[in-house]
Protein backbone atom coordinates (compact mmCIF):
# COMPACT_ATOMS: atom_id res chain seq x y z
CA UNK A 1 0.00 0.00 0.00
CA UNK A 2 1.12 3.55 -0.54
CA UNK A 3 -1.39 5.32 1.53
CA UNK A 4 0.39 8.30 3.12
CA UNK A 5 -0.71 9.74 6.58
CA UNK A 6 0.71 12.32 8.73
CA UNK A 7 0.70 11.17 12.30
CA UNK A 8 2.42 8.40 13.44
CA UNK A 9 -0.34 7.64 15.61
CA UNK A 10 -3.44 6.89 12.95
CA UNK A 11 -3.13 3.85 10.68
CA UNK A 12 -5.83 2.31 7.84
CA UNK A 13 -5.07 -1.17 9.11
CA UNK A 14 -8.11 -1.23 11.33
CA UNK A 15 -10.33 0.80 13.21
CA UNK A 16 -9.37 2.08 16.80
CA UNK A 17 -11.32 1.41 19.50
CA UNK A 18 -11.84 4.66 21.76
CA UNK A 19 -13.77 4.95 24.76
CA UNK A 20 -17.26 6.47 24.11
CA UNK A 21 -16.09 9.61 26.00
CA UNK A 22 -12.63 10.30 24.00
CA UNK A 23 -13.99 9.89 20.52
CA UNK A 24 -15.76 11.63 18.50
CA UNK A 25 -18.35 9.55 16.41
CA UNK A 26 -20.29 8.56 19.75
CA UNK A 27 -21.94 5.65 18.18
CA UNK A 28 -19.91 2.59 17.65
CA UNK A 29 -18.65 2.62 13.94
CA UNK A 30 -18.08 -1.07 13.23
CA UNK A 31 -21.96 -1.88 13.51
CA UNK A 32 -23.28 0.89 11.29
CA UNK A 33 -20.61 -0.13 8.71
CA UNK A 34 -21.71 -3.36 8.71
CA UNK A 35 -25.66 -2.87 8.51
CA UNK A 36 -24.74 -1.36 4.91
CA UNK A 37 -22.65 -4.10 4.38
CA UNK A 38 -19.28 -1.92 4.05
CA UNK A 39 -15.75 -3.53 4.62
CA UNK A 40 -14.25 0.37 4.64
CA UNK A 41 -11.01 0.55 2.20
CA UNK A 42 -7.51 1.58 4.13
CA UNK A 43 -8.43 5.00 3.24
CA UNK A 44 -11.80 5.04 4.72
CA UNK A 45 -10.57 3.54 7.93
CA UNK A 46 -7.72 6.43 8.52
CA UNK A 47 -10.13 9.02 7.66
CA UNK A 48 -12.52 7.62 10.54
CA UNK A 49 -9.45 6.96 12.61
CA UNK A 50 -8.72 10.81 12.30
CA UNK A 51 -11.56 12.16 13.19
CA UNK A 52 -12.47 10.36 15.44
CA UNK A 53 -8.92 10.86 17.50
CA UNK A 54 -9.50 13.77 19.90
CA UNK A 55 -6.21 15.00 18.85
CA UNK A 56 -7.35 16.49 15.34
CA UNK A 57 -10.23 19.27 14.99
CA UNK A 58 -9.43 19.15 11.05
CA UNK A 59 -9.11 16.07 8.74
CA UNK A 60 -7.90 16.60 5.08
CA UNK A 61 -7.30 13.96 2.57
CA UNK A 62 -6.61 13.63 -0.73
CA UNK A 63 -7.67 10.59 -2.42
CA UNK A 64 -8.08 9.80 -5.97
CA UNK A 65 -10.81 8.75 -7.88
CA UNK A 66 -12.86 5.19 -6.35
CA UNK A 67 -11.88 5.57 -2.68
CA UNK A 68 -15.45 6.38 -2.27
CA UNK A 69 -14.98 9.83 -0.64
CA UNK A 70 -18.18 11.21 -0.82
CA UNK A 71 -19.36 8.02 0.43
CA UNK A 72 -17.32 7.66 3.33
CA UNK A 73 -18.14 11.81 4.36
CA UNK A 74 -21.78 11.35 4.13
CA UNK A 75 -21.84 8.06 6.26
CA UNK A 76 -19.48 10.01 8.73
CA UNK A 77 -21.73 12.63 8.83
CA UNK A 78 -24.65 10.51 9.26
CA UNK A 79 -22.96 9.09 12.24
CA UNK A 80 -22.95 12.63 13.47
CA UNK A 81 -26.33 13.29 13.08
CA UNK A 82 -27.71 10.26 14.79
CA UNK A 83 -26.35 12.05 18.26
CA UNK A 84 -29.42 14.41 19.11
CA UNK A 85 -29.12 17.95 18.18
CA UNK A 86 -26.35 17.72 16.21
CA UNK A 87 -25.69 20.07 13.27
CA UNK A 88 -23.93 19.01 10.43
CA UNK A 89 -22.97 21.17 7.23
CA UNK A 90 -21.71 19.53 4.24
CA UNK A 91 -20.12 21.74 1.65
CA UNK A 92 -19.75 21.21 -1.79
CA UNK A 93 -18.18 23.41 -4.96
CA UNK A 94 -21.43 24.05 -6.84
CA UNK A 95 -25.17 22.95 -6.69
CA UNK A 96 -24.88 19.46 -8.62
CA UNK A 97 -22.37 18.47 -6.91
CA UNK A 98 -24.38 19.67 -3.00
CA UNK A 99 -27.59 17.69 -4.91
CA UNK A 100 -25.48 14.12 -4.82
CA UNK A 101 -24.56 14.23 -0.75
CA UNK A 102 -28.51 15.78 -0.10
CA UNK A 103 -29.96 12.21 -2.71
CA UNK A 104 -27.26 10.18 -0.31
CA UNK A 105 -28.37 11.72 3.13
CA UNK A 106 -31.81 10.74 2.31
CA UNK A 107 -30.83 7.25 0.97
CA UNK A 108 -28.77 6.93 4.46
CA UNK A 109 -31.89 8.56 6.16
CA UNK A 110 -34.58 5.86 4.31
CA UNK A 111 -31.72 3.11 5.30
CA UNK A 112 -32.18 2.72 8.82
CA UNK A 113 -36.03 4.29 8.78
CA UNK A 114 -34.94 7.75 10.56
CA UNK A 115 -38.18 10.01 11.46
CA UNK A 116 -37.59 12.93 9.59
CA UNK A 117 -39.54 16.46 10.89
CA UNK A 118 -38.20 18.33 7.58
CA UNK A 119 -37.05 17.37 4.13
CA UNK A 120 -36.31 20.74 2.20
CA UNK A 121 -35.05 19.94 -1.17
CA UNK A 122 -34.93 23.36 -2.25
CA UNK A 123 -32.45 24.46 0.04
CA UNK A 124 -31.12 21.33 1.39
CA UNK A 125 -32.45 20.83 4.79
CA UNK A 126 -33.00 17.54 6.27
CA UNK A 127 -34.25 17.68 9.82
CA UNK A 128 -34.68 14.27 12.05
CA UNK A 129 -36.88 14.01 15.24
CA UNK A 130 -33.73 13.82 17.43
CA UNK A 131 -33.42 17.55 16.72
CA UNK A 132 -30.48 17.38 14.28
CA UNK A 133 -30.04 18.62 11.23
CA UNK A 134 -28.12 17.86 7.79
CA UNK A 135 -27.14 21.17 5.79
CA UNK A 136 -26.19 21.06 2.23
CA UNK A 137 -24.60 24.36 1.10
CA UNK A 138 -22.51 25.32 -2.35
CA UNK A 139 -19.19 27.59 -1.79
CA UNK A 140 -20.57 30.57 -3.84
CA UNK A 141 -22.98 30.74 -1.87
CA UNK A 142 -21.67 30.25 1.93
CA UNK A 143 -23.39 33.21 3.60
CA UNK A 144 -26.90 31.15 3.41
CA UNK A 145 -24.90 28.48 6.05
CA UNK A 146 -23.56 30.99 8.57
CA UNK A 147 -25.09 31.93 11.83
CA UNK A 148 -25.03 28.91 13.41
CA UNK A 149 -23.00 26.40 15.35
CA UNK A 150 -21.99 23.37 13.45
CA UNK A 151 -20.46 19.97 15.25
CA UNK A 152 -19.08 18.79 11.80
CA UNK A 153 -18.26 20.31 8.24
CA UNK A 154 -17.37 18.38 5.48
CA UNK A 155 -15.77 20.29 2.46
CA UNK A 156 -16.20 17.61 -0.50
CA UNK A 157 -14.68 17.78 -3.58
CA UNK A 158 -12.71 20.44 -1.97
CA UNK A 159 -10.12 21.44 -4.39
CA UNK A 160 -12.83 21.94 -7.31
CA UNK A 161 -13.55 25.52 -5.75
CA UNK A 162 -11.29 27.97 -3.89
CA UNK A 163 -13.16 27.39 -0.39
CA UNK A 164 -10.13 29.08 1.26
CA UNK A 165 -12.11 32.45 2.49
CA UNK A 166 -15.29 30.80 2.46
CA UNK A 167 -13.69 28.49 5.57
CA UNK A 168 -11.41 30.97 7.27
CA UNK A 169 -13.88 33.93 7.06
CA UNK A 170 -17.20 32.19 6.93
CA UNK A 171 -17.24 28.92 8.99
CA UNK A 172 -14.18 28.38 10.67
CA UNK A 173 -16.16 30.48 13.69
CA UNK A 174 -19.25 28.27 13.31
CA UNK A 175 -16.85 25.64 14.97
CA UNK A 176 -17.49 26.81 18.14
CA UNK A 177 -18.45 23.67 19.80
CA UNK A 178 -16.40 21.33 22.24
CA UNK A 179 -14.57 19.07 19.30
CA UNK A 180 -16.55 20.26 16.58
CA UNK A 181 -14.16 19.17 13.67
CA UNK A 182 -14.03 19.49 9.81
CA UNK A 183 -13.51 17.17 7.00
CA UNK A 184 -12.03 18.58 3.54
CA UNK A 185 -11.59 15.87 1.08
CA UNK A 186 -11.13 15.70 -2.53
CA UNK A 187 -8.68 14.61 -5.37
CA UNK A 188 -5.80 16.98 -5.79
CA UNK A 189 -6.04 19.96 -8.80
CA UNK A 190 -2.20 21.04 -8.76
CA UNK A 191 -0.68 22.88 -5.65
CA UNK A 192 -0.36 26.62 -4.58
CA UNK A 193 -4.33 26.24 -3.56
CA UNK A 194 -5.84 26.36 -0.42
CA UNK A 195 -6.86 22.85 -0.43
CA UNK A 196 -3.05 21.86 -0.86
CA UNK A 197 -1.68 24.56 1.71
CA UNK A 198 -4.83 22.56 4.08
CA UNK A 199 -3.05 19.56 3.38
CA UNK A 200 0.51 20.41 4.28
CA UNK A 201 -0.86 21.43 7.83
CA UNK A 202 -1.27 18.00 8.29
CA UNK A 203 2.45 18.13 8.07
CA UNK A 204 3.32 20.77 10.08
CA UNK A 205 3.83 20.59 13.82
CA UNK A 206 3.00 24.14 14.19
CA UNK A 207 -0.91 22.88 12.94
CA UNK A 208 -0.89 19.96 15.63
CA UNK A 209 -4.65 19.68 15.41
CA UNK A 210 -4.59 18.73 11.77
CA UNK A 211 -4.17 15.38 10.85
CA UNK A 212 -3.58 14.68 6.29
CA UNK A 213 -3.98 11.48 4.52
CA UNK A 214 -3.20 10.81 0.82
CA UNK A 215 -4.16 7.49 -0.80
CA UNK A 216 -4.04 6.73 -4.45
CA UNK A 217 -5.55 3.57 -6.49
CA UNK A 218 -3.12 1.17 -5.13
CA UNK A 219 -4.72 1.13 -1.72
CA UNK A 220 -8.38 0.15 -3.27
CA UNK A 221 -7.86 -3.37 -3.11
CA UNK A 222 -10.81 -3.78 -5.39
CA UNK A 223 -9.56 -2.09 -8.15
CA UNK A 224 -8.73 -4.11 -11.50
CA UNK A 225 -5.88 -4.03 -13.27
CA UNK A 226 -8.31 -4.23 -16.41
CA UNK A 227 -9.54 -0.88 -15.20
CA UNK A 228 -6.43 1.18 -14.55
CA UNK A 229 -5.03 0.29 -17.58
CA UNK A 230 -8.26 1.23 -19.60
CA UNK A 231 -8.35 4.96 -17.57
CA UNK A 232 -4.02 4.68 -18.91
CA UNK A 233 -5.43 4.34 -22.34
CA UNK A 234 -8.43 6.95 -21.88
CA UNK A 235 -6.16 9.45 -19.87
CA UNK A 236 -3.42 11.59 -20.52
CA UNK A 237 -0.39 11.09 -18.12
CA UNK A 238 -1.12 14.46 -16.29
CA UNK A 239 -4.59 13.22 -15.45
CA UNK A 240 -4.19 10.15 -14.77
CA UNK A 241 -1.38 11.27 -11.99
CA UNK A 242 -3.84 13.44 -10.51
CA UNK A 243 -7.19 11.43 -10.71
CA UNK A 244 -5.13 8.10 -9.78
CA UNK A 245 -2.88 8.66 -8.17
CA UNK A 246 -4.03 11.48 -6.26
CA UNK A 247 -0.84 13.40 -7.46
CA UNK A 248 -0.45 17.52 -5.92
CA UNK A 249 2.33 18.09 -9.29
CA UNK A 250 -0.12 17.74 -12.13
CA UNK A 251 -2.72 19.77 -13.39
CA UNK A 252 -5.03 18.47 -16.02
CA UNK A 253 -5.20 21.37 -18.55
CA UNK A 254 -2.49 23.37 -16.46
CA UNK A 255 -0.99 26.17 -19.16
CA UNK A 256 2.46 26.52 -17.77
CA UNK A 257 4.91 24.66 -16.43
CA UNK A 258 6.66 26.26 -13.56
CA UNK A 259 9.55 24.60 -11.78
CA UNK A 260 8.89 24.74 -7.93
CA UNK A 261 11.47 23.37 -6.76
CA UNK A 262 14.01 26.01 -8.02
CA UNK A 263 12.44 29.11 -9.59
CA UNK A 264 10.93 30.05 -5.92
CA UNK A 265 13.51 32.63 -4.54
CA UNK A 266 13.94 35.13 -1.92
CA UNK A 267 14.02 38.40 -4.08
CA UNK A 268 12.75 41.18 -1.07
CA UNK A 269 16.49 41.90 -1.25
CA UNK A 270 17.80 41.84 -4.54
CA UNK A 271 19.67 44.16 -6.15
CA UNK A 272 17.51 45.83 -8.98
CA UNK A 273 19.62 48.75 -10.23
CA UNK A 274 20.93 47.18 -12.68
CA UNK A 275 17.74 46.08 -13.89
CA UNK A 276 14.92 46.95 -15.93
CA UNK A 277 11.34 46.83 -13.81
CA UNK A 278 8.24 46.79 -14.93
CA UNK A 279 4.95 45.55 -14.07
CA UNK A 280 1.29 44.43 -15.69
CA UNK A 281 -1.80 45.51 -14.76
CA UNK A 282 -5.14 43.61 -14.85
CA UNK A 283 -8.30 46.00 -14.06
CA UNK A 284 -11.22 44.07 -12.51
CA UNK A 285 -14.68 45.50 -12.37
CA UNK A 286 -16.72 42.78 -10.90
CA UNK A 287 -13.25 40.69 -10.72
CA UNK A 288 -9.61 41.17 -8.47
CA UNK A 289 -7.62 43.66 -10.19
CA UNK A 290 -4.00 42.10 -10.66
CA UNK A 291 -0.54 44.22 -10.19
CA UNK A 292 2.45 42.15 -10.66
CA UNK A 293 6.24 44.04 -10.45
CA UNK A 294 9.45 42.17 -12.21
CA UNK A 295 13.19 42.91 -12.72
CA UNK A 296 14.62 41.35 -15.82
CA UNK A 297 18.46 41.26 -15.37
CA UNK A 298 19.80 41.89 -18.87
CA UNK A 299 23.50 40.09 -17.98
CA UNK A 300 21.96 36.86 -16.48
CA UNK A 301 18.59 37.19 -19.10
CA UNK A 302 16.70 36.35 -16.10
CA UNK A 303 12.83 37.61 -14.66
CA UNK A 304 12.48 37.81 -10.91
CA UNK A 305 8.90 38.63 -9.66
CA UNK A 306 9.21 41.19 -7.27
CA UNK A 307 6.17 41.94 -5.97
CA UNK A 308 2.22 41.59 -6.40
CA UNK A 309 -1.14 42.96 -5.82
CA UNK A 310 -4.56 41.06 -6.24
CA UNK A 311 -7.95 42.63 -4.36
CA UNK A 312 -11.52 42.93 -5.69
CA UNK A 313 -12.93 45.04 -2.49
CA UNK A 314 -11.39 48.51 -3.26
CA UNK A 315 -12.12 51.66 -5.17
CA UNK A 316 -9.82 53.22 -8.26
CA UNK A 317 -8.27 55.71 -5.74
CA UNK A 318 -7.44 52.90 -3.54
CA UNK A 319 -5.81 50.59 -6.12
CA UNK A 320 -3.98 53.52 -7.42
CA UNK A 321 -3.06 54.18 -3.72
CA UNK A 322 -1.24 50.70 -3.45
CA UNK A 323 0.10 50.92 -6.82
CA UNK A 324 1.91 54.13 -5.88
CA UNK A 325 3.46 52.60 -3.22
CA UNK A 326 5.04 49.83 -5.24
CA UNK A 327 5.88 52.02 -7.65
CA UNK A 328 8.46 53.89 -5.18
CA UNK A 329 9.66 50.95 -3.70
CA UNK A 330 11.41 49.18 -6.73
CA UNK A 331 11.23 52.36 -8.91
CA UNK A 332 9.11 50.72 -11.97
CA UNK A 333 10.17 52.20 -15.44
CA UNK A 334 7.18 50.54 -16.96
CA UNK A 335 3.64 49.45 -16.57
CA UNK A 336 1.80 47.73 -18.91
CA UNK A 337 -1.64 47.81 -18.73
CA UNK A 338 -4.68 45.87 -20.42
CA UNK A 339 -6.26 48.26 -23.22
CA UNK A 340 -9.91 47.72 -22.71
CA UNK A 341 -9.65 49.83 -19.34
CA UNK A 342 -8.89 53.27 -20.96
CA UNK A 343 -11.25 55.11 -18.32
CA UNK A 344 -8.95 53.34 -15.43
CA UNK A 345 -5.60 54.39 -17.32
CA UNK A 346 -7.32 57.79 -17.71
CA UNK A 347 -8.01 58.28 -14.25
CA UNK A 348 -4.40 56.85 -13.25
CA UNK A 349 -2.70 59.55 -15.57
CA UNK A 350 -5.05 62.57 -14.13
CA UNK A 351 -5.46 62.22 -10.85
CA UNK A 352 -2.79 59.73 -9.76
CA UNK A 353 0.11 60.91 -11.89
CA UNK A 354 0.90 57.01 -13.17
CA UNK A 355 1.82 56.77 -16.18
CA UNK A 356 0.92 53.30 -18.14
CA UNK A 357 1.02 52.38 -21.97
CA UNK A 358 -1.08 49.73 -23.62
CA UNK A 359 -0.76 46.17 -23.28
CA UNK A 360 0.11 44.16 -26.12
CA UNK A 361 -3.09 41.80 -25.88
CA UNK A 362 -2.55 38.58 -28.38
CA UNK A 363 -3.97 36.19 -25.63
CA UNK A 364 -2.41 32.81 -27.26
CA UNK A 365 1.28 34.51 -28.32
CA UNK A 366 1.34 36.12 -24.91
CA UNK A 367 0.58 32.19 -23.04
CA UNK A 368 3.58 30.59 -25.57
CA UNK A 369 6.12 33.56 -25.08
CA UNK A 370 5.69 33.66 -20.68
CA UNK A 371 6.03 29.59 -21.25
CA UNK A 372 9.44 29.82 -23.42
CA UNK A 373 10.49 31.76 -20.37
CA UNK A 374 8.98 29.65 -17.71
CA UNK A 375 9.94 26.39 -19.60
CA UNK A 376 13.62 27.37 -19.46
CA UNK A 377 13.86 28.42 -16.03
CA UNK A 378 14.20 31.88 -16.37
CA UNK A 379 11.26 33.33 -14.00
CA UNK A 380 12.27 33.32 -10.00
CA UNK A 381 9.28 34.26 -7.97
CA UNK A 382 9.32 35.48 -4.88
CA UNK A 383 8.75 32.93 -2.16
CA UNK A 384 6.06 35.82 -0.91
CA UNK A 385 3.97 36.29 -3.81
CA UNK A 386 1.33 33.22 -3.04
CA UNK A 387 -0.98 35.07 -6.28
CA UNK A 388 1.68 34.69 -8.76
CA UNK A 389 2.71 31.70 -7.23
CA UNK A 390 -1.01 29.99 -7.83
CA UNK A 391 -1.52 31.59 -10.62
CA UNK A 392 1.26 29.76 -12.33
CA UNK A 393 -0.18 26.65 -11.21
CA UNK A 394 -3.46 27.09 -11.68
CA UNK A 395 -4.07 29.00 -14.47
CA UNK A 396 -5.59 26.64 -17.41
CA UNK A 397 -6.86 26.16 -21.09
CA UNK A 398 -11.22 26.13 -20.78
CA UNK A 399 -12.04 22.28 -21.14
CA UNK A 400 -15.22 23.70 -22.91
CA UNK A 401 -14.67 20.53 -25.92
CA UNK A 402 -17.25 23.36 -27.99
CA UNK A 403 -14.48 26.28 -28.22
CA UNK A 404 -13.74 26.92 -31.81
CA UNK A 405 -10.37 27.61 -30.35
CA UNK A 406 -8.18 27.14 -27.24
CA UNK A 407 -8.51 30.03 -24.52
CA UNK A 408 -7.30 30.30 -20.61
CA UNK A 409 -10.28 29.16 -18.60
CA UNK A 410 -11.97 31.90 -16.38
CA UNK A 411 -10.79 31.41 -13.23
CA UNK A 412 -9.22 33.38 -9.51
CA UNK A 413 -5.78 32.62 -10.90
CA UNK A 414 -6.61 34.03 -14.70
CA UNK A 415 -6.48 37.61 -13.48
CA UNK A 416 -2.87 37.46 -11.93
CA UNK A 417 -1.97 35.52 -15.02
CA UNK A 418 -3.11 38.44 -17.47
CA UNK A 419 -1.37 40.85 -15.40
CA UNK A 420 1.94 38.43 -15.53
CA UNK A 421 1.22 38.00 -19.70
CA UNK A 422 0.83 41.50 -20.22
CA UNK A 423 3.71 42.49 -18.70
CA UNK A 424 6.17 39.86 -20.01
CA UNK A 425 5.09 39.92 -23.63
CA UNK A 426 4.73 43.96 -23.68
CA UNK A 427 8.34 44.10 -22.42
CA UNK A 428 9.76 41.84 -24.80
CA UNK A 429 7.97 43.38 -27.83
CA UNK A 430 8.78 47.12 -26.65
CA UNK A 431 12.45 46.20 -26.15
CA UNK A 432 12.63 44.48 -29.77
CA UNK A 433 10.52 46.87 -31.36
CA UNK A 434 8.31 44.79 -32.33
Amino acid sequence: MTIQISRADITGDALHDLQSETRFLKLPVDPYLELLGITPLPSQVAIINAINNPKYRFVCAAVSRRQGKTYIANIIGQLVSLVPNSNILIMSPNYSLSQISFDLQRSLIKHFDLEVVKDNAKDKVIELSNGSTVRMGSVNQVDSCVGRSYDLIIFDEAALADGRDAFNVALRPTLDKDNSKAIFISTPRGRNNWFAEFFDRGFNDEFAEWCSIRATYRDNPRMSEFDIAEARKSMSEAEFRQEYEADFNTYEGQIWNFNHETCISNNEALDTTNMDVFAGLDVGYRDPTAFCVIGYDWEEELYYILDEYLDAEKTTEQHAMQIQEMIQKWDIDFIFIDSAAQQTRYDFALQYDISTSNAKKSVLDGIAHVAAIVDNDKLFVDQRCDETLSCLDQYQWDPNPNLAKEKPKHNRASHMADALRYALYSFETTQSGF
